[in-house]
């Protein structure tokens, strides 16, 4: 028997020893709700990546159900997201004809299988670890800079309408709008378990059906724009469009570069969502098991037509906070996805456009972050009048506002580049400025003290804090409360040493931790000049003693 198998006592023991029948039914039926939300969400994306609704929803099911079974983050749903369609709208122009698919979709496909691609490459190489070096005004400036692409994708229905179908179509987008962002604040236990975004969809049907039908001849709905039939039931493999598109001119270049900007921002969003996840479950995840399975989930997805995906915060928050916590809430969205693609489609065609609209504009609304106009609003404000709950260095909030403005003029992935690197300067900069040499005497020979880091940044001005001309002959340099960065660190001790030794005078420095000893260790053999005092006792236990890596030869030359 098997540890799947294995049964003592009546309780189940090995991976299954968590699951009982009241976790599985509620699971299953979570899985079922949630389902209900992400199917009007899926269409809203297809939308605004201009393809026809079906190729998001076969995605949905697709990556949902690859990532839910096979991914390192239990409880985390996945599916076309609102991320992919702002990058797909870049590439992809409005349709011709309304519903359906913009032109060049014959390059969509290639460029998600390519992104899976990518996506198993950083997790065979462990990228997943550098989820942490992105700061929090990169992440505010890629939320709000997402929820603009896509609040701005939501206007398109409404254009070349007016009178009354363009009236009925507003206000069913604000009942949409209300009854979404309000239903689950009632005190009614039942509208804590139905999602306030199927309730919504079916106001708005009662709406369109029972009365705007009455006055006029109805506003758009899913069927006249995009119908779903039984030819959408089925997937369209990539190779079934056209294949010529493929070898025009500036067509590989366009694959590589969405493929590229895909894999980047889907992996960003699905680790942050599994980071969340964590969070809520307190059970440790794989973000390597992730990206692997999102890889895969993608590759499937374009083979087969559809516009990939990544995880989905909102959905994957809802879970958690109604108890989701295994692999079964998320597996049974998938499947219920499929379900109705597949079987129960002509439903799907009495949904209002303008529905779709009203469920985006909140999901909008709570994408954004709207306590960063708080902290833009203080950057203009005198010291004096502005809040402390609202302050926050200035140059993250030129971060967070030149992601943003990135994200809406070129597009998501280089907004997230450019802030990671405007926040590395940032830190650089105001790192070398912590750099402090204290100076004093043991006897005939003078003590510099050096606090903070010596990197690039600070390692001019390090060097101009020395006196070799009015040092007498000894000098020691010790590192109790500092460490040496980079290579420019261990240059500047090279030339520092030079400048002393060419005035015949000696300079020695101590005391280097355990990650300055790595550093001299691996620079060892350009390292000729300088001189280490090997004796230097550690006062700190956990900052050792460097025994080895520098050389006492000052007739070496340092190499460039």
């Amino acid at each position: 028997m098997t540890e799947k198998e294995e049964v003592k006592g009546g309780v189940k023991t090995g991976i299954f020893k968590d699951f009982n029948r009241e976790l599985v039914t509620k699971e299953v039926l979570l899985g079922v709700t949630i389902a209900c939300a992400q199917i009007p969400e899926s269409v809203a994306f297809a939308f605004i990546a201009n393809v026809k609704p079906p190729v998001a929803l076969h995605a949905a099911w697709m990556v949902g159900l690859i990532c839910s079974v096979f991914g390192g983050r239990p409880g985390m749903v996945n599916g076309a997201t609102g991320a992919f369609a702002a990058i797909i709208s870049t590439f992809l122009p409005e349709p011709l004809e309304e519903g359906g698919n913009g032109a060049g979709v014959e390059l969509l496909f290639p460029s998600v299988m390519f992104a899976g691609f990518l996506m198993l490459v950083f997790s065979a190489l462990d990228l997943s670890r550098f989820i942490l070096l992105l700061p929090s005004p990169v992440m505010i400036g890629f939320c709000n800079g997402l929820g603009l692409i896509i609040g701005n994708s939501q206007l398109h229905p409404f254009e070349h309408k007016e009178g009354p179908v363009l009236a009925w179509m507003i206000v069913i987008t604000v009942v949409s709008m209300a009854v979404m962002e309000f239903l689950p604040k009632l005190p009614f236990r039942i509208f804590k378990v139905i999602p306030s975004s199927l309730v919504a969809i079916v106001v708005a049907i009662i709406i369109e059906f029972a009365i705007v039908r009455r006055f006029i001849d109805g506003t758009e709905t899913i069927g006249d724009v995009s119908e779903f039939s039984a030819e959408t039931a089925k997937p369209v493999p990539f190779f079934d469009y056209d294949l010529d598109k493929l070898s025009e001119s500036g067509a590989i270049e366009t694959i590589a570069r969405q493929g590229l900007l895909l894999a980047l921002v889907g992996s960003i969003e699905s680790l942050m969502t599994s980071e969340v996840v964590e969070s809520f479950v307190k059970t440790p995840s794989s973000g390597t098991k992730t990206l692997a399975a999102m890889g895969v989930g993608n590759i499937v997805s374009g083979f087969f037509g559809g516009m990939g995906g990544n995880a989905m915060i909102g959905l994957s928050t809802i879970n958690v906070l109604n108890g989701g916590k295994t692999r079964v809430a998320p597996t049974v969205t998938a499947l219920i996805v499929m379900i109705a693609v597949v079987g129960a489609y002509e439903l799907l065609n009495f949904i209002p456009v303008a529905a779709l609209a009203g469920i985006m504009f909140v999901v909008v609304l709570h994408t954004i972050k709207w306590f960063s106009l708080k902290m833009l609003l203080a950057f203009f404000l005198p010291k004096s009048y502005r809040k402390k709950n609202h302050k926050i260095p200035r140059m993250e909030v030129i971060v967070i506002f030149a992601v943003t403005f990135l994200a809406v003029w070129r597009d998501i992935a280089q907004a997230v580049l450019a802030g990671v690197a405007l926040c590395a300067v940032i830190m650089a900069w105001n790192s070398s400025k912590t750099v402090s040499v204290e100076q004093t005497f043991d006897g005939d020979e003078k003590v510099y003290i050096v606090e903070g880091p010596l990197f690039f940044a600070s390692a001019n001005r390090f060097r101009k804090m020395f006196t070799p001309d009015a040092d007498p002959d000894s000098v020691k340099v010790q590192f109790q409360a500092s460490c040496l960065m980079d290579y420019t660190a261990i240059e500047t001790l090279h030339n520092l040493s030079k400048d002393y030794k060419a005035l015949g005078k000696t300079i020695v420095f101590a005391s280097l931790n355990e990650s300055s000893k790595k550093i001299v260790e691996k620079a060892s053999h350009l390292v000729t000049t300088i001189e280490y005092d090997a004796d230097e006792i550690m006062e700190l236990p956990s900052v050792p003693n460097v025994a080895a890596g520098f050389k006492n030869d000052p007739e070496g030359p340092m190499p460039h």
